[in-house]
Parts: C-alpha cells; structure tokens; sequence
C-alpha cells in the first residue's frame, strides 16, 4: 500500500475522519446514506463511485492490516474487484 506524507493535513483525511465518527455511532443508517445519492448531481455521483472503488481497492489489499473482524471485508472487497476486472469499465468523469 503506497504510504502518503502529510495525510493528515488533506481534506480527503478530515472526511475520512468524518466518516470514521459517523460510523462509530449506533444510529448511523447506511440505507439512509445511500439513499441520499440519487439525490446528488450525477457527476459527483461518479466521483463518490470513484471513491467507492478506491475504498475497496485499500481493503483488498493483501499489505494492510486486517484481522477477523474485517477478514469478511476484505475478502469480499478482492472478490469485488476481480469480477471488475473482468467485467467492470472505466469510470469516465463527466
């Protein structure tokens, strides 16, 4: 996994973070989450695809840390994307 300088000086780290508190709250509805895309502009619906696809990518890989409590994760995450790879297409951003 490439290792980044400064991420923590990065607004892609402090919504990381953003998430990470949403997440860690027992009222977090991630179908209302989802819900809320078809409400977005479709372009920034690409680009949160985008992200999506990088996310699994990080939890697929084999050189970060996981252990039982994501193992389901990041075995689902590789099966992801190797029937992407197969069957998957750019993403154009428009």
């Amino acid at each position: 996994m490439k290792k980044y300088q400064n991420i923590e000086q990065t607004k892609e780290y402090q919504l990381a973070k953003t998430v990470e508190d949403a997440l860690n709250d027992y009222s977090f509805n991630a179908k209302n989450f989802a819900a809320a895309i078809p409400m977005m502009h479709p372009t920034l619906q690409q680009s949160l695809y985008r992200l999506i696809l990088e996310c699994l990518k990080v939890m697929a890989s084999d050189n970060r840390h996981y252990d039982d409590r994501n193992r389901a994760s990041h075995e689902d995450a590789k099966a992801i994307l190797e029937c992407l790879q197969e069957k998957g297409q750019p993403i154009p951003f428009i």
